[in-house]
């Protein structure tokens, strides 16, 4: 017999040995955080950085909700990635007095949005929307990560708010805690081979992008810096090519946009539509499948709104788009600075002095 256990009539009663528990404790808690700055050190040469705060919908439910509290300038802007990562909102606020509500998405075609904001909201202010050829002007779902935002959005409860605002406290200290370098991510980052016609994750983006306060989208430093990351999303974004969309898709989304107008102007608000640059093979295949005569050129004039595109000013074109389809921080605040140039032109009342005199 073990000289730990010893017997009764009745039971054994095993003794427990004396152990320093204390030690033990703080032993665990010292590796904890050993791994812990070990993996946060790995992280950050990796070019991530403490602050960028990530987007999930949860952050997109923020933005949304100042809609309907009335906590907005006027302005929203909606779309897909490039209008997120390609406005600054400094530069809004600093030229127009105007912090415009950001709600694009990446992936995401602003059509359902614009929708939104007619059909559910009292918004009689300017909506700005971006279109993407192959994103606007097609059907089914867009980004996964995103889908059924709409839906989701005016329905999280106190839990997943106070989640995610402990979660923006923790993501402004921690560069590891970015979503899309988890272990998870770092293994689809693996190029093994597919299982027959099963695509593995290899061809899907990595990150792209940093996050900041009021959903403040800017293109990673590394895109511009790491060839590998550069190459892989170029070979993402060629790896998508959609054929030329059916005559009755390009019918519906003209349609749908112009009723949404409709609404919107109903109630002393407007739209715009501004087309964002792209380069390279991206841009020649948008040409080929997405002709301008008949998606942008029809969009106008079916909803019977003013656009904005890059082709038709010399100070939106030659900027720098690392990996054809986004453009740098820098280039960013130019397009923004050139676009909001063009709208304060077309529409006086969203001059600073216009928003000053009409604030209360």
């Amino acid at each position: 017999m073990s000289n730990s256990a010893r017997w009764t009539e009745d039971l054994t009663v095993r003794e427990i040995p004396q152990a320093t528990l204390g030690a033990i404790a703080w032993l665990v808690l010292a590796l904890v955080a050993a791994a812990t700055a070990a993996w946060e050190w790995r992280m950050r040469s990796l070019g991530l950085i403490a602050g960028d705060l990530g987007d999930d919908k949860s952050a997109w439910a923020v933005e949304r909700r100042k809609l309907d509290s009335g906590e907005n300038d006027g302005v929203v802007i909606v779309g897909g990635s490039r209008i997120l990562f390609d406005t600054n909102l400094d530069v809004w606020k600093e030229m127009a007095g105007r912090r415009p509500v950001q709600l694009a998405l990446p992936g995401m075609s602003g059509q359902r949005f614009l929708r939104d904001i007619a059909d559910n909201t009292g918004f009689a202010g300017l909506v700005l929307i971006d279109v993407t050829p192959a994103q606007f002007f097609r059907e089914g779902p867009g980004n996964a990560a995103f889908e059924g935002v709409l839906d989701e959005w005016n329905h999280e409860g106190p839990a997943k708010r106070a989640g995610h605002l402990i979660g923006r406290f923790l993501e402004r200290h921690l560069a590891f805690l970015d979503d899309q370098y988890t272990l998870t991510s770092l293994i689809d980052q693996v190029g093994l081979a597919n299982r027959g016609k099963i695509a593995g994750p290899y061809l899907t983006p990595w990150k792209l992008s940093e996050s900041y306060e009021n959903r403040q989208r800017v293109l990673w430093r590394e895109i511009e810096t790491n060839e590998r990351l550069r190459r892989h999303a170029i070979l993402v974004w060629n790896a998508r090519s959609r054929p030329p969309p059916p005559e009755a898709v390009i019918a519906r989304v003209c349609s749908d946009v112009r009723d949404s107008v409709a609404k919107i102007r109903a109630r002393g608000g407007d739209v715009v539509i501004i087309r964002p640059p792209s380069t390279g093979a991206y841009y020649a295949r948008e040409q080929a499948n997405f002709p301008r005569a008949t998606t942008w050129e029809r969009l106008l004039r079916v909803s019977g709104t003013f656009g904005i595109h890059f082709e038709d000013y010399p100070e939106m074109q030659g900027l720098e788009l690392p990996e054809t389809s986004h453009m740098t921080r820098e280039d960013a605040a130019r397009f923004t600075r050139a676009y909001v140039t063009v709208l304060m032109r077309e529409m006086p009342g969203l001059r600073k002095d216009a928003a000053a005199a009409a604030a209360p």
